[in-house]
Parts: C-alpha cells; structure tokens; sequence
C-alpha cells in the first residue's frame, strides 16, 4: 500500500524535448483518452489542510489523468491518486493548475512512474489522429455516376 507523504515536495519530473512544432499534442508522451473514471485524490490544499475528495477524471493517459477538484491542492506537495474501481494507487505530482469557477479547479495530476497500464484500457497509437474515427471508412463499393449514353 502507498502512502502519502504530505510534508515532501513533489517529484520533479525531467524537462521535456521541445521541438519545432507549437503544436502541444504534438509534444505528448502519450495519448490523452477522454473518459470519466471514478478516482479518489488525496492531497494537501493551499493552506496546509489534508483533504480527500471522490471525483472522476476528465482525461486520462500513460502519465496521469486530469480531474477537477473542489478545492485548491498545493502544487508543491505530491498527491496520491486511487483507481476506485480497482483500489491501485499511484503517487502524483501537480503539473497544472487552473481555477475555473470560484472553488473548483482543473487539476493536471502526473504520475511519479508512468504507468500506462494502471487505467486498464488500451491507448490508442502516437499517430492516431481522434478525427479519423469520425470520418465514413473506405466503401467497398464506391458510388459510380451514372453515365448517359448518346445515340448519334
């Protein structure tokens, strides 16, 4: 079982490539997954005081999920992430932060040690584009004019 320890910083992940492209989807180190999966976050709010909150996630991946919470977590102090449905923890750090009405906040939660198998789903490919599964597929009979036929 992990524990969380509230009076430790949070891990330092290591810097990112960065490349050429702006594009930041481009920079993922996995693909983000939209799904709602029951959680239960354990963290230090902004003014020292421990709080557990159940909620779900809004996304997930290899490297952590992004929830929202009701309270302000302390971005300098780690967090500790459980699976509701499988009861599997996992230590987290901070990595965004972003208030979207007054007292509740989107929270980027990323993982100690990526852990792709810890949602239980598989992600799709790096170069799936979630576009594609919204386009018609290839028929196998495509759809030919009819042609006129004139008699001289």
């Amino acid at each position: 079982m992990t524990t969380l320890d509230i009076q430790a910083k949070a891990p330092v992940s290591q810097p990112r490539a960065s490349g050429a492209d702006s594009n930041p989807a481009a920079k993922r180190r996995s693909q983000r997954v939209v799904i709602d999966i029951p959680v239960t976050i354990f963290g230090k709010s902004a003014d020292g005081k421990i709080i557990t909150e159940n909620t779900k996630t809004v996304t997930v991946n290899a490297h952590g999920a992004l929830v929202t919470l009701n309270f302000d977590v302390d971005p300098q102090k780690s967090a500790l992430l459980v699976h509701s449905k499988t009861g599997t923890q996992v230590q987290c750090r901070v990595a965004y932060r972003k208030e979207t009405k007054k007292g509740c906040f989107d929270v980027g939660l990323e993982f100690a040690i990526p852990d792709p198998k810890f949602w239980g789903i598989t992600f799709p490919p790096e170069d799936w584009n979630p576009a594609d599964r919204k386009k018609a597929p290839p028929s196998a009979n495509p759809v030919v004019a009819p042609v006129k036929v004139v008699k001289k």
